[in-house]
């Protein structure tokens, strides 16, 4: 859905646009943030859309085109043509290029490559040559570099003629006549310094930098412990090939919480936004995983059928199969839940599992025994009240509260340590999912719920 402004000016915008007053369409949208105007292609019809983007200046319009979906930006780029759509996304920040033509198919991705200028070809071609979850895939070359001879003065007039096309220049990063990386300064320095001074003056010769090879994931991590707002990139030996700024860090935190969510909810994560997701790909996205989650829950009539007997004896305990079951998946639910989030931000690493261990072993006796207490209590009243039939609730409420009490131990165990191992085999820890968890402990909580039983009521009430 648009802003306020966008959707004041669509009646208008259709009007102008069925008039042909394409100068007043033109004026129209220069006044708009690209990320307003993205938003009003896309509430345009498709014709009406295509006439809208032809008329903005190229700039602007790179801009906007890089705040729309994968797949509008797809629809126009047919409708533009090769040569129209080559100028356009050219006129992109390299590192937007780079998605957009990372999501085309490879040969049109080719052809219109083939139409850049030869720097912007090399640029272009090296970024898309990093791997698609890398930190070379969000960086961009624009970046302000002075040397460390230099003299204030002459890095300003340096920063006055080039920052323009930089991303940012709040950074400015010093680098020796081999292009490697030795410092990094704030513009605010540079700014208060004397102007005779020289820039090794001012260098501590310490600086934060990402691998171009690094997975994105630590962008993240490293601009939110660091509070930047860019980060410079070097290669294998310490070349500066770019800067990582925190617009693009926001766009793969949002897309990184996104996987992470839609894999804690048990299903794969979606490629596009959700309108966008066809039934069939909605299907298997989402199919899968229950598909593989309904066959693990064949485990629970595998345990129920080994204890039927106890069962017959004793019908009061499938009464309370819900309540215990629950427990345990609610209570491993909320562990992998924690445990994921501190792993995406660093708060812990595989080799804390101990400590987590201990914490969590500590933790979900805690609960275990304040859930067996409620349990204990809840068959007591229940006999008192008539809804549960049993000679011995006392033993029966005993026996069901250290059930919970296990169940509840155990589930914090497994909930807490999953996503630790698969971190460890080099899985994403979300896979760890809710719904997993859940199923996991459907099956191993009724193993230790009636087993528990037999221990505790052989001899009385079995």
């Amino acid at each position: 859905m648009g802003s306020p402004t966008t959707l004041l000016l669509e009646p208008e915008l259709k009007a102008l646009i069925a008039q042909r007053s394409f100068r007043q369409v033109r004026d129209a949208l220069a006044n708009l943030e690209p990320a307003d105007i993205a938003d009003l292609v896309d509430s345009l019809d498709h014709d009406e859309a295509i006439i809208a983007f032809r008329v903005l200046p190229r700039q602007l319009a790179a801009d906007a085109f890089a705040e729309l979906s994968a797949e509008q930006q797809e629809h126009l780029l047919e409708e533009l043509g090769d040569e129209r759509a080559a100028k356009l996304i050219e006129s992109m920040d390299p590192d937007d290029r780079a998605a957009v033509l990372d999501e085309l198919p490879v040969e049109v991705a080719s052809q219109l490559i083939g139409r850049f200028s030869p720097l912007n070809r090399k640029i272009t071609q090296a970024i898309l040559g990093y791997h698609a979850e890398s930190v070379g895939r969000i960086m961009t070359p624009d970046y302000v570099r002075v040397r460390s001879d230099w003299s204030v003065a002459r890095a300003l007039d340096h920063i006055r003629r080039y920052g323009h096309d930089a991303e940012t220049i709040h950074w400015v990063y010093v680098a020796d006549k081999d292009g490697t990386l030795i410092d990094d300064i704030h513009i605010r320095k540079l700014l208060l310094a004397d102007t005779d001074a020289l820039i090794s003056d001012l260098m501590d010769n310490e600086f934060l930098a990402l691998r171009a090879d690094d997975d994105r994931e630590e962008a993240v991590r490293k601009m939110a412990r660091y509070d930047r707002t860019a980060l410079p990139v070097i290669d294998s030996l310490g070349l500066l090939v770019g800067i990582v700024t925190v617009d693009d860090i926001a766009d793969v935190a949002e897309a990184e919480f996104t996987e992470d969510v839609h894999k804690l909810g048990g299903m794969s994560a979606l490629d596009m936004p959700y309108m966008s997701t066809g039934t069939v790909e909605m299907l298997r996205k989402r199919g899968v995983w229950l598909a593989m989650l309904f066959i693990m829950q064949v485990g629970t009539i595998g345990v129920i059928s080994r204890f039927e007997e106890t069962l017959e004896k004793a019908v009061v305990l499938a009464l309370f199969i819900p309540l215990v079951i629950s427990c345990g998946g609610n209570t491993g639910s909320q562990a992998a839940t924690m445990l994921v989030r501190a792993l995406s931000v660093g708060d812990i690493s595989t080799s804390d599992w101990w400590r987590v261990a201990r914490k969590e072993l500590v933790t979900g006796i805690g609960l275990g025994s304040l859930l067996g207490m409620l349990g204990f209590l809840t068959v007591a009243v229940a006999s008192q009240l008539g809804f549960v039939q049993t000679d011995a609730p006392i033993r029966v409420g005993f026996a069901i509260g250290t059930a919970v009490v296990m169940i509840v131990t155990w589930a914090t165990l497994i909930g807490s340590l999953l996503p630790i191992l698969m971190v460890r085999i080099k899985i994403d820890p979300a896979t760890s999912s809710t719904p997993l968890i859940a199923t996991l402990m459907d099956v191993s909580g009724l193993l230790i719920y009636f087993t528990t039983a037999v221990v505790l009521l052989t001899g009385t009430v079995l």
